[in-house]
């Protein structure tokens, strides 16, 4: 996963490098940064110097000598002045401290977004507040909304109507810097902050209930508990996930730990809606949010996508759906690097108005959005029933359906879904990979077993990586062919330590599937049969019958998982981790061993496993028309149609990545193109392009269904078997 450089951070790089030259400390920092303010707002830096009685470290002549050069500097950068002196500001966190505090700063883009969606709500006389401020960017931001093109006074404005909160002094002082900016006034800058409190926002009291037009935040995104690993980082550790510990000192972590359980107990007692589980700080500050928001007023906030997915969240999204009044949540990526975080993780923007009115109460609104250099750009929406939702979500965990097209299939495969009553999976972790990690031994021996990894485990495929060397993230695994099954691991476990339930359960095959996955990866559910004699680490959760424990049972589940329809309802719900509560509520279709369907897709899963795991001639062109058939029979169960794959390839663009395309295209179709033509003769209708495209692609050498990481080794394994007759 990678964390990348944000890209206000590299915007302001130019402009750190100058200030870093000027300032040898924080203070000395804030100092110019408030000269700069100064300058551009118009007031003397000797009078606010005095107003607010902070000691100094810097002459006036020498901080507002400085802040002519920052100045001239940020007169290059994009980003609108006030806003980046917010940014500025910002104390420089290490990541152990950012992870701690869940401190991940807001970029200039969502702050405008953010202050945007509450336009109609900043009008004179309106109260607003942030009670998890930092250094003030999204006050900032609705500020210049509030007071752009004269719509108000920036003076009346700030004296009036903004209120910060934030458990940092320096935080608190950078965001009245930024905001001073906007204007000459003092007085106002003076009124405003005698509003401004610097304590524990969860925890202070009283707090003024209903007081507030907008509540506008980015809460920190962290849960309460200390890990071992956050630990060691803390204390100036270099640990990746997956190394060995080495040394810790217990007392002072058990120490630490107590602390941070007794926050944790205090919150939980205070906001009953933090739900089950260790309490995250972004869940009590919502409920703190909603607390402090008038009727008919908004909230306007960023919160993880987890809110609309984690068992944890339910109680949470119940209390957010009470609420009559207008509901949406905007979906976005950390793609466009707006924070310093995995590209993948996936954030909310959740605007809510506290109505006293009903009229809204029927709908809600799912929007995406996407990052652009210089700003956020909306690109899918779709209007969903509250009570509809509730029919076929009751945990009301909300679909990432992009279009109303899409809701209406997400509804469809709902609906034709089988009871999960029915089927009573019992899904296990066998071995954790932190917890287990004493008994972990590099090498084989009489009573250890090999310990299945989740990059071992790939769509119908057991053993489709081999390890190598490394440790952890850095560790090296190769691929293997096709028509191999060989179980090479990293880890073998000593039988004697597994548990008397685990140690019956590795002497039969289960399913195993690979629980670190992404909504964007080529494919997001990897499943395999597991064989008996080995052990499935944490990543590689294990799925059994008990009620059946027939291998058709887990052939027919198996299959089902594995394909495309499948795996596009999954999609919809998916964050980077597929958890049993998640897996479980993704619609299944009504399919059983026993019905004409049900024993086509078993026929047709038990072949493939034997292809793919050696037991079996490796012929890549059985295994697509296997996988295809598979594909028609679960789609047609779940009620879907012709068409309705064509919209679930929508979500598929990776399919084919090293396969040679069509002349004159860039990229190859052929798994789209071929199943397309074979669900056209199912479904009766005209296959249209798709016909001539899957033949021009065979005639190019395209296999449908072949992974990208997988392609040159089967393809060579393929010309193996043509050369040796």
């Amino acid at each position: 996963m990678s964390s990348p450089k944000p890209l206000e951070e590299q915007l302001l790089d130019p402009t750190q490098r100058v200030l870093k030259d000027l300032a040898s400390s924080q203070d000395a920092r804030l100092e110019i940064l408030e000269a700069v303010s100064s300058r551009v707002g118009g007031f003397s830096l000797h009078e606010y110097r005095n107003l607010f009685q902070n000691s100094t470290v810097l002459s006036e002549s020498f901080a507002l000598e400085s802040a002519s050069t920052v100045i001239n500097e940020l007169r290059l950068c994009p980003i609108p002045l006030p806003l980046a002196l917010s940014a500025l500001a910002r104390p420089n966190l290490a990541v152990s401290e950012q992870r701690t505090s869940g401190a991940y700063y807001t970029d200039f883009r969502l702050a405008q977004y953010l202050a945007a969606s509450v336009l109609d709500r900043l009008v004179p006389g309106a109260q607003i507040i942030d009670p998890a401020a930092g250094t003030g960017i999204l006050l900032v931001a609705a500020t210049l909304v509030a007071c752009g093109d004269g719509r108000q006074s920036y003076a009346k404005w700030l004296s009036e109507s903004v209120t910060a909160w934030d458990l940092s002094r320096d935080a608190l002082r950078g965001a009245r810097l930024a905001l001073a900016s906007l204007t000459s006034s003092l007085d106002a800058v003076a009124k405003m902050s005698s509003r401004w409190k610097c304590h524990d926002s969860l925890l202070a009291e009283p707090i003024p209930r209903g007081e507030y037009d907008v509540v506008i935040g980015n809460p920190p995104w962290e849960k309460v508990k200390l890990t071992r690993h956050e630990f060691l980082r803390a204390n100036g550790g270099t640990r990746h996930y997956g190394d060995d510990y080495g040394y810790l000192n217990g007392e002072l972590f058990e120490s630490q730990r107590n602390d941070v359980a007794r926050y944790g107990n205090a919150l939980a007692k205070k906001y009953p809606f933090l739900g089950r589980g260790e309490p995250d700080l972004y869940k009590a500050f919502l409920e703190l949010f909603v607390n402090l928001v008038r009727l008919d007023g908004r909230i306007s906030v960023l919160v993880p996508a987890g809110l609309i997915r984690s068992q944890g969240t339910e109680e949470l999204r119940r209390f957010i759906f009470s609420f009559p009044g207008e509901l949406s949540f905007t979906i976005m990526e950390n793609r466009a690097r707006f924070f310093a975080i995995d590209t993948r993780f996936k954030f909310l923007k959740l605007v809510l108005k506290k109505s006293r009115s009903k009229a809204h109460h029927g709908d809600f609104f799912v929007f995406h959005a996407k990052g652009t250099d210089l700003g956020i750009a909306e690109y899918g929406d779709a209007r969903i029933s509250r009570k509809t939702m509730e029919g076929i979500r009751p945990d009301l965990t909300v679909p990432e359906v992009r279009s109303g097209r899409e809701w209406q299939l997400f509804k469809k495969m709902s609906e034709h879904a089988e009871s999960r009553t029915a089927w009573r999976s019992e899904i296990v972790r066998e071995v954790d990979m932190t917890r287990d990690r004493t008994h972990f031994v590099r090498s084989p021996g009489i009573g250890r077993i090999p310990l299945i990894e989740g990059r071992m485990v790939h769509q119908h495929r057991f053993g489709a990586k081999a390890y190598r060397a490394g440790t952890g993230r850095r560790a090296k695994w190769d691929v293997v062919p096709t028509r191999e099954c060989a179980v090479t691991p990293q880890f073998w476990f000593p039988q004697i330590h597994l548990s008397k339930s685990v140690s019956g359960r590795i002497n039969i095959p289960r399913v195993g599937f690979c629980d670190i996955t992404g909504q964007t990866n080529e494919r997001s559910m990897l499943a395999a049969l597991v064989p008996g004699g080995v052990v499935c680490g944490n990543k590689v959760p294990t799925v059994t019958f008990p009620n059946d424990p027939t291998e058709e049972r887990l052939l027919l589940w198996l299959a089902v998982v594995n394909s495309i329809s499948f795996d596009w309802a999954l999609r919809r719900i998916l964050t980077t981790t597929v958890n049993y509560f998640l897996l479980n509520s993704v619609p299944f279709p009504k399919i059983e061993p026993n019905s004409k369907a049900g024993r086509l897709v078993i026929e047709a899963s038990r072949e493939l496993h034997a292809i793919y795991c050696g037991e079996q001639q490796s012929d890549a062109w059985r295994a697509a028309d296997l996988r295809a058939s598979i594909d028609i029979a679960v789609h047609s169960a779940y009620g879907l149609g012709f068409k309705d794959l064509e919209l679930i390839f929508g979500d598929f663009p990776l399919l084919d990545r090293g396969q040679p395309p069509i002349n004159g295209e860039k990229r190859s179709t052929v798994t789209r193109d071929f199943l397309l033509f074979r669900a056209a003769l199912r479904f009766k209708v005209k296959p249209g392009a798709y016909a001539d495209r899957f033949r021009c692609a065979q005639k190019a050498g395209c296999v449908p269904y072949i992974p990208s990481e997988f392609l040159l080794t089967t393809l060579d394994n393929e010309l193996d078997e043509v050369n040796n007759g």
